[in-house]
């Protein structure tokens, strides 16, 4: 390992995310304890929908992003979560595959039909 190895995430990112024709669609949270967040997300995709929406505008000191990768028709979808702390990220979580009804869900509580 060069001496720039220190700084490659702990979790590479997937192949999917990189494919050609992939979407990325993000959302805003409130900040909750990602190391929490990540554990729950493991047992339970279902997990993201619990969070809070939050305005970026109006709490962009402290929050989650959601980057939700998918593809045109929504066969797939990835979401990789990442606390971010004044416009910094801070820690992430992994990627994890969530199905097309969680994705609904995110997207009607930000008032997007898909």
């Amino acid at each position: 390992m060069g001496i720039f190895g220190i700084f490659k995430r702990k979790d590479s990112i997937p192949d999917f995310v990189k494919q050609s024709g992939v979407k990325c669609k993000e959302f805003s949270f409130e900040p909750v304890d990602i190391e929490q967040l990540d554990r729950d997300m493991k047992s339970d995709t279902n997990a993201i929908t619990k969070l809070t929406p939050s305005n970026y505008y109006a709490s962009k000191a402290r929050y989650v992003l959601a980057k939700t990768y998918f593809l045109p028709d929504h066969s797939r979808i990835m979401v990789n979560l990442t606390l971010y702390m004044l416009d910094k990220p801070q820690r992430s979580t992994g990627y994890y595959e969530i199905s097309f009804e969680t994705m609904k869900k995110l997207c009607a509580k930000f008032g997007q039909h898909i």
